[in-house]
């Protein structure tokens, strides 16, 4: 399961894929949704990444990239609340739609929100990686980091259906601003990313209450000097 994760992503392995399920409050209509609304664009232009403009300035500049990963053309995040936990807590699931650089097609990725730090984080993780690992120490450290701030809510990153889980994380937050957040930590290195897409009717009663694509937009249409006609 870890080397069709690493294929469908990168190409490239990385150490220590977890096999752990990714435990998502699965819910076809939010997938399907993340899916029809993927990067939609009439012209080709690379979209500027952003982070958080107030508190971002006090995380470790060395860790947080304000790009893409160059596996990645672009990225699509979609986040849903899906009513409330027992506890009363909101029920949030975020979809993430990675699109590979080398061959334009798209891996369907989600992380659930719901958990407690050991369950969605920590667990399967070994004692030596969790302790030595480059990528669980920055992931650590962002956790402390984040929570002087915000109340994070952190994730394990999973593909759809095949419930395969893999290494990268997920942190979910709100800014001063009120806006939403997701930072990823792949390959210890976090790439954050402002929610700030405007929402559809149609996505907001889907349960989606934020949106973002970042990265290079796709074409709907090919110019005919482009084929040389």
């Amino acid at each position: 399961m870890s080397t069709q994760i690493l294929n469908l992503l990168d190409r490239k392995k990385s150490a220590n894929i977890n096999k752990t399920n990714n435990y998502n409050n699965n819910n076809d209509t939010n997938d399907k949704l993340t899916t029809s609304t993927f990067a939609i664009s009439n012209d080709e232009e690379v979209m500027a990444l952003t982070s958080s403009s107030l508190g971002r300035e006090s995380l470790s500049e060395k860790e947080v990239v304000l790009k893409l990963p160059p596996e990645w053309r672009g990225v699509k995040l979609d986040l849903f609340c899906n009513g409330t936990n027992k506890d009363g807590s909101d029920s949030l699931k975020l979809n993430i739609g990675v699109i590979r650089s080398q061959d334009g097609e798209q891996v369907s990725l989600q992380a659930s929100l719901n958990s407690s730090w050991d369950s969605g984080v920590r667990r399967g993780v070994d004692a030596d990686s969790w302790r030595e690992s480059s990528q669980w120490i920055v992931v650590r450290k962002h956790r402390k980091e984040l929570e002087y701030i915000y109340e994070p809510r952190a994730s394990k990153i999973g593909l759809k259906q095949k419930q395969g889980g893999t290494e990268m994380v997920a942190f979910v937050y709100k800014d001063r601003k009120s806006v939403w957040c997701v930072d990823i930590i792949r390959n210890a290195k976090v790439y954050a990313f402002e929610l700030t897409d405007p929402l559809s009717q149609a996505q907001q009663q889907k349960n989606m209450i934020a949106t973002a694509y970042r990265g290079v937009k796709k074409r709907s249409l090919i110019k005919p000097e482009e084929l040389g006609i």
